[in-house]
């Protein structure tokens, strides 16, 4: 990571507290750059924001069966939530927005798709 200038990963979705919802592993390359002072930029399009406020708790389950046997109760997590803290901007279709600035342009969007 010492040689790492910059980080860009893609977003399931966004929510409007600047939550990014992918798959998992995402909160665990973002957090570690993030210790390391290196910046996290989310490339998502405007069509995946949401005006929902997701919580980190909010994952996605996916079958236990696709992973190893070892019991029937092991998780299978298809998708995390990386909170705003980690992320230090989001590329969009509007431009590069910081995660604060999230819930004006969910407003932004959310508008634009019902005219």
């Amino acid at each position: 990571m010492s040689q790492v200038t910059r980080v860009f990963l893609g977003a399931a979705s966004v929510c409007s507290n600047g939550t990014v919802y992918s798959v998992v592993g995402t909160t665990c390359v973002a957090m570690v750059a993030n210790a390391f002072c290196v910046p996290v930029f989310i490339c998502c399009e405007s069509y995946k924001f949401h005006e929902r406020a997701l919580s980190i708790c909010s994952n996605k389950l996916g079958d236990p069966n696709d992973i190893a046997k070892v019991s029937r109760s092991d998780l299978n997590l298809k998708y995390d939530a990386t909170p705003s803290d980690y992320i230090s901007m989001i590329v969009t279709d509007y431009g590069m927005v910081l995660p604060t600035s999230m819930p004006a342009i969910v407003g932004i969007s959310q508008r634009a798709l019902v005219n």
